[in-house]
């Protein structure tokens, strides 16, 4: 009898077991959420809570590229009258960095222009990196018919500035987020590598509002003078731009803190962003309308629609200049706006915050 009540037992153990693993393998497979919050909820008494500063003004962006970045190739009327270009003859390409001429290093365009009106035309060698490899090309500028001017058939710049939106200001360490995700070149579509940068005040003129298929813009002009400085761009990443604030500037800043949240906190529905698109910082009703499983950093994490009358009314959606604009749910920053779509300028999408972390995190000896 005792044998038999102890299979019995062990036949019942056995069967709730297999439906244990029948029902937590089908809801990890159709929630990949459930089963991780199970796992990782026991790990939060652990880690400790952050608090930093929330960002949402507009700002002045302004970087010094490493090098001369060539942006542009061009033919050029010689004095014998033939279309000619030595740049793409000597093989430089478009997002070509110009470390040095001859012995020479290149920091700025007058660099290059200046050592060239002092020695004229003769074979050059020009340093330049191409996809993290430094080679060394060999080409003999000509001279503009007509001109006493001689050129190599390049366009380059050795700047960018813009507008953009702090994200938030780490207390702790005095560095500061913004931008959210990296600042690209227009004309090659790569990534900026930069010497240095600032970020300063800004004042804003003028929106431009969105469109479908065109995206509206800030309009605005950086306030350059040493009073308006914020702080030192340091890193051009993928998911945004860091430095070092100036301790002088926090007053310019929101002294309130705020929590920061995770990507597993996160829900479908109502949140907020705080923007700056009317020279005064405001909170602006969102909705969080889908949000992405992801187990790698992206700058497309969730979507977001804008609600808020206000905004609307102002910008007609998301435009360019608030990538950055923190986004909080729950009164935790959750995020960061980045994009808007070109189809609907009342949409984008967002990073989560974990994501802009792990790239400071990342680079945290290095800044």
């Amino acid at each position: 009898m005792k044998n038999f009540t102890k299979r019995v037992l062990f036949f019942i153990f056995f069967i709730s077991f297999l439906f244990a693993i029948v029902f937590f393998g089908f809801e990890f497979k159709t929630n990949p959420y459930k089963l991780l919050t199970k796992i990782d909820l026991s790990d939060d008494a652990a880690i400790e809570k952050k608090y930093i500063i929330p960002g949402g003004q507009t700002i002045g962006v302004e970087l010094k590229t490493e090098g001369v970045l060539v942006v542009g190739l061009a033919d050029i009327v010689n004095q014998d009258k033939i279309s000619t270009s030595p740049a793409k003859l000597s093989g430089i390409e478009i997002g070509d960095k110009i470390l040095g001429i001859d012995s020479l290093e290149v920091r700025k365009i007058d660099d290059i222009i200046n050592y060239t009106n002092e020695y004229g035309i003769k074979e050059y060698s020009l340093k330049i990196e191409r996809n993290g490899v430094i080679s060394n090309f060999s080409l003999v500028p000509v001279q503009i018919y007509n001109s006493e001017d001689i050129k190599f058939g390049f366009w380059a710049r050795d700047d960018i500035d813009g507008i953009g939106t702090v994200t938030f200001i780490d207390p702790q360490t005095g560095k500061f987020c913004a931008i959210g995700h990296g600042i690209s070149d227009t004309d090659t579509g790569e990534l900026i590598d930069i010497e240095t940068g600032i970020i300063s005040k800004a004042n804003i003129t003028n929106i431009k509002l969105g469109k479908k298929g065109e995206p509206g813009e800030i309009i605005g002009y950086i306030m350059k003078d040493e009073n308006n400085s914020l702080g030192i761009i340091e890193k051009n990443t993928n998911f945004g731009i860091f430095g070092n604030i100036n301790i002088e500037s926090l007053n310019y800043f929101n002294n309130e803190l705020i929590e920061v949240g995770s990507m597993k906190e996160m829900k479908l529905g109502p949140a907020i962003i705080l923007s700056c698109v009317n020279n005064e910082i405001k909170e602006y009703d969102i909705e969080i309308v889908k949000l992405f499983f992801q187990n790698k950093p992206d700058e497309k994490s969730f979507v977001i629609k804008i609600v808020d009358n206000d905004l609307l009314e102002l910008t007609n959606g998301i435009i360019q200049g608030m990538s950055g604009c923190p986004v909080i749910q729950d009164g935790k920053i959750v995020g960061a706006v980045t994009h808007v779509f070109m189809n609907d300028p009342t949409k984008g999408y967002g990073i989560y915050i974990e994501w802009i972390f792990d790239e400071i995190n990342k680079n945290k000896s290095e800044l």
